[in-house]
């Protein structure tokens, strides 16, 4: 009960959070269009009757007065990261309010009202400073092309509104150049002799620098995460995650969390770890936190506030059941998406009536001429390599061209000292499919992880491969086999939340349920145990981010355009199965998958 009460605060104490940011965001944007709309607007008569500074020097004013539009155009352009949360924009905003409360404002002749009110917003960030320690995101080139297209398009709203409130001004000019042209005379610097501190006149001087802010605070978000990519963060802080997965990692996709698009957050105690990487705004977390059962819980609950003050959603991908009641009482809500199909090495046998199916397949295969052949760490044989390289490209190329991540791994020709391949091999040295494996440290087992075969290929090949890798790796003091996730597989009715198909493109790059239940009848010919793998996520209402989170998170390009063309090349590739093999049925060999 104690636990829960806590978690009812902290979810109200979140909220309240939320909205005070984005109340103070909202603010400093309008003190921010305030400034860009001093140029090219005269003072009202009331503003005047409040008080204004003494005009200063020439000189001194017109830089003051453009000074003050490109300080509201960062405010503008700053508002959004106090929404969320973020030191650095918290930092700035102070810098810049206080600037333009004891220089701009004097200098260029604006009213003391203007003073007052930068004055008292800057007094209010520095009281409500605790709600302002969110770290900056980490660079992305998707962050700097949309830093570039607001800043321009806050550049051109202003130009468009600049030229409507002053038309009367530019009437003559646009009669003369035309609107395109008077642009360019303003960007050139061409003297359109307005009478001076006019809003006009103000107006054509802060144009060009507010052009050039709008670029530069563009290129140099575009261009951080190219000198991000430079630097080789936490190298130790892998190491030390290496060790971790090798004790504790019971999950099938623990393996992942060593690749190295991920980031780390360690509990208080660093005994315990949470691998996830951040896509926009949502830390999407390869399987169950890795450590000491006892450290679960602490970890969880530090992770949860950690990413509720960078203003993060979260999702937990294929968590296991056991963890189900733990992540519930820290307040997070559960999807079931699927069940993991385990084989127990002890008693796995081809023996008996249950696998007569997986038996006479790979029978099959064998009087083919296909035998098994076995690589730790990459493949030595030349002619197989090769072979295995193209089917992983044919593959690919059916499937839209590019390998997924996150939690599943890609073919790499250089291979992986820690992987196992196994590889369907003909009297003629013909590679007909290949698997692969990643180790499941923390139960001594091995995880299926790619699965591809060739056109054409022998029947049974895959039921071969598999039956003879479970025996393989038996041999060798292996318990266990994760034959990998089957999405929306509920043989333990454990799925009170589950959605279905709804959820089906978050596992099957929004592909036919059918091929999900083909799937599942594949495993289910190995007499597996079933065990539940769970959704975790923070908010209902942020399952649609978040289901484009985890999609973008899997695929190593994840554009909407890219996204498309993936899905309407999957779908074109299983009609033309379809029509040239309507009457093809699964007798052994995995026939109606595309694996």
């Amino acid at each position: 009960m104690p636990n829960r009460i806590a978690v009812t605060q902290s979810i109200t104490t979140d909220y309240v959070r939320r909205a005070v940011r984005y109340s103070i965001g909202c603010v400093i944007g309008l003190e921010g269009v305030a400034d860009m709309v001093s140029a090219i607007v005269p003072k009202n008569e009331w503003i005047m009757q409040l008080g204004v500074w003494p005009a200063a020097m020439h000189r001194t004013q017109i830089n003051a007065q453009n000074l003050t539009v490109v300080v509201g155009f960062f405010l503008i352009m700053l508002s959004y990261g106090l929404m969320r949360g973020k030191r650095h924009a918290w930092l700035i905003t102070m810098i810049l309010l206080l600037v333009s409360a004891v220089f701009l404002h004097v200098l260029r002749g604006g009213s003391i009202l203007a003073t007052v009110i930068a004055l008292l917003l800057a007094a209010l960030l520095g009281v409500l400073y605790r709600l302002f320690q969110a770290k900056s995101d980490p660079p992305s080139v998707r962050q700097g092309y949309a830093a570039l297209a607001l800043g321009l398009g806050v550049v051109t709203f202003y130009t468009i509104g600049g030229f409507l409130a002053l038309y009367n001004d530019f009437e003559a000019f646009f009669d003369r150049f035309g609107f395109e042209g008077v642009i360019l005379r303003i960007l050139s610097r061409e003297h359109f002799h307005f009478s001076y501190a006019t809003p006009a006149f103000f107006f054509a001087r802060t144009l060009p620098l507010l052009c050039i802010s709008a670029v530069l605070y563009g290129t140099i978000k575009l261009f951080r995460p190219v000198a991000a990519a430079m630097l080789h963060p936490h190298f130790n802080e892998q190491q030390r995650v290496s060790d971790m997965v090798r004790l504790y990692g019971n999950n099938s996709i623990s393996y992942f969390t060593l690749d190295s698009d991920k980031s780390y957050f360690f509990s208080a105690s660093s005994k315990a770890v949470i691998s996830y990487v951040l896509q926009g705004s949502t830390a999407v977390v390869a399987g169950d936190p890795i450590g000491p059962e006892g450290e679960l819980p602490a970890v969880i609950r530090e992770f949860i506030t950690f990413c509720q003050q960078q203003d993060w959603s979260i999702v937990f991908w294929q968590v296991r059941s056991e963890l189900a009641r733990l992540y519930r009482t820290m307040g997070l809500h559960l999807l079931k998406i699927g069940e993991d199909a385990v084989v127990n090495t002890s008693t796995f046998t081809l023996k008996g009536g249950a696998m007569a199916n997986v038996r006479t397949s790979a029978k099959r295969a064998e009087k083919e001429g296909l035998r098994v052949a076995f690589y730790h760490g990459s493949i030595t044989d030349a002619e197989q390599l090769a072979q295995a390289e193209r089917i992983s490209h044919e593959w690919l190329a059916q499937k839209g061209g590019t390998e997924m991540g996150f939690s599943m791994g890609h073919f790499d020709a250089q291979g992986n000292e820690q992987q196992l391949y196994a590889l369907a091999v003909d009297a003629a040295n013909r590679v007909h499919a290949f698997v692969s494996f990643v180790p499941i440290y923390g139960r001594h087992g091995w995880g299926l992880d790619l699965m591809r075969r060739a056109e054409p290929c022998a029947p049974g090949a895959m039921e071969l491969l598999l039956a003879r890798s479970i025996e393989y790796v038996k041999s060798r003091g292996s318990e266990m086999v994760s034959l990998g996730l089957a999405p929306l597989s509920d043989v333990n009715k454990d799925g009170d939340t589950f959605l279905g198909s709804r959820i089906n493109f978050l596992t099957e790059r929004f592909g036919t349920p059918d091929k999900g239940r083909s799937l599942f009848s594949f495993k289910k010919k190995f007499q597996p145990v079933w065990e539940s793998r769970f959704l975790v996520y923070s908010s209902t209402l942020s399952l649609p981010k978040i289901g484009w989170a985890l999609y973008s998170a899997h695929q190593r390009n994840a554009s909407l355009l890219r996204t498309i063309h993936r899905s309407v090349v999957t779908w074109q590739h299983d009609r033309q199965q379809q029509t040239l093999e309507p009457q093809r049925t699964t007798t052994g060999a995995l026939e109606t998958l595309n694996v």
